[in-house]
């Protein structure tokens, strides 16, 4: 761009020269005077000139740097042009004043959200606690690309819950950990998922809108790594096995050796979407203290859906039953089965179900209602007395929507454990939220 530079330069040098030469010889003359005039306005106007070239010498040096960097970039890092990115997620602020009826719990865990394996049982007083925390705000991360063999979409979801590396005194701060981090090849006719999701076991579109982090005491709930392959209306699925017994010290000594089994179908029969789904377990343990092990078969079958009524209103329901549940259900309110006397493995039956409404009183306000019960059938044959025996939970909620994305919202939550031996325990808690959701 110097070289360019001093070549224009010199041209105008030559004209200016040429110029003042004429002036000189025309000096005597006062005709010339309109030419030399003239010339000085050619002069001025090559100046004008040679300084808008200059000007497009820099600019389209400019780009020519920008596009040998982008260059650079793309051989350091290719970018496949048939790839598309998304992210989302959402701030959430949650505040929850609880009361519980038989002292503190045993956690804090339950004072972020309704874990009913936690609400103490048999105390001789109340306790009441306040805790306003935003670690359920979430990010997620998706990519989706075209391919001759198929379409490959990946997920990685984060949140904040159950990771505390602060306190609640100064720092407040909590770890990030995956929700979800998986790989869906699409091929046409079915798909195949690898990774952490929802388990096949959980029918997450029949959750009701509930303000709490899980919602119903009685709902199936669980995330783990698995293989599923899905196929028009069915899935099937090897999922994470993990066993954790009554009658057991340490929950450490699982030693499951085959994979949960699960396979769903779902369909749409009218206004009603509903699935059904099953599972097969091996539950067993190996304890090295004493040097016994043993295993046992178990199952549980789950039927789920959601009704949509006029107006966009709709009830959604749940009901599980089986006797190898345990983990399942409820964030773990009963262990999948136990150890007897002689040290082998046995199960028992449980259940649990839901039932909810959602009403849309306007495109702003909306509310929903519903009632959660669970049960066990403990054993006799055992000492069972401080096994839990049964759940209930109800929610009722109020949701305002101002603008796309944003809610504030406030929910009633009663819930109750009782014990074999009777003991009871329950709380009562008002929960607010407000939440935004981006994309």
């Amino acid at each position: 761009m110097a070289l360019i530079r001093g070549m224009h330069r010199s041209v105008l040098a030559a004209a200016v020269v040429s110029c003042t030469a004429a002036s000189t010889m025309a000096y005597a003359d006062d005709a010339t005077e309109q030419r030399i005039a003239q010339l000085e306005r050619q002069v001025a106007l090559l100046l004008s000139k040679l300084e808008q070239h200059e000007a497009s010498v820099e600019v389209s040096t400019e780009f020519l740097d920008v596009n040998e960097a982008r260059t650079m970039h793309e051989e350091m890092r290719p970018m496949s042009p048939n790839t598309k990115f998304t992210y989302g997620g959402f701030i959430s602020l949650n505040a929850l004043a609880t009361n519980y009826s038989d002292g503190k719990p045993a956690s804090p865990l339950i004072d972020d959200l309704l874990v009913p394996s936690l609400i103490p049982t048999g105390g001789d007083s109340s306790y009441s606690t306040t805790n306003i925390h935003a670690k359920q705000s979430r990010f997620l991360f998706g990519t989706e690309t075209k391919t001759d063999a198929g379409v490959f979409s990946s997920r990685v979801e984060l949140d904040f819950m159950i990771g505390g590396q602060g306190d609640e005194r100064i720092s407040n701060s909590y770890a990030a950990r995956i929700r979800q981090a998986y790989v869906d090849w699409n091929y046409g006719s079915g798909s195949l998922l690898a990774g952490q999701a929802w388990s096949t076991f959980h029918d997450v579109s029949t959750l009701p809108y509930f303000v709490d982090f899980v919602g119903p005491a009685g709902t199936v709930f669980n995330r783990q790594a698995m293989v599923r392959w899905s196929t028009g209306n069915w899935q099937f699925a090897a999922e994470n096995p993990r066993t954790r017994l009554n009658g057991v010290a340490h929950d450490d000594f699982n030693s499951s050796y085959m994979p949960d089994l699960v396979a769903r179908y779902k369909t749409k029969t009218g206004n009603m979407n509903w699935s059904v789904a099953g599972i097969l377990r091996t539950l067993s343990y190996d304890d090295r203290n004493t040097g016994m092990d043993d295993s046992a078969q178990g199952y549980g079958i789950s039927g789920s859906g959601k009704y949509t009524l006029e107006g966009g209103h709709d009830i959604r329901m749940q009901l599980s039953y089986g006797d190898a549940l345990g983990r399942y259900l409820g964030l773990n309110m009963f262990n999948d089965g136990y150890v007897d006397i002689n040290g082998d493995v046995e199960t028992f039956d449980q259940m649990g179900g839901y039932l909810a409404y959602r009403h849309l009183w306007s495109q702003a306000w909306e509310s929903s209602i519903g009632y959660s019960y669970s049960a066990a059938d403990n054993p006799s044959d055992v000492d069972s007395s401080s096994w839990a025996k049964e759940y209930h939970s109800f929610h009722a909620n109020l949701k305002y929507k101002p603008a796309p994305g944003l809610w504030i919202g406030g929910e009633y939550i009663y819930a109750s454990k009782e014990l074999e031996n009777g003991d009871k325990g329950d709380l009562d808690r008002i929960q607010m939220a407000v939440q935004y959701s981006f994309k």
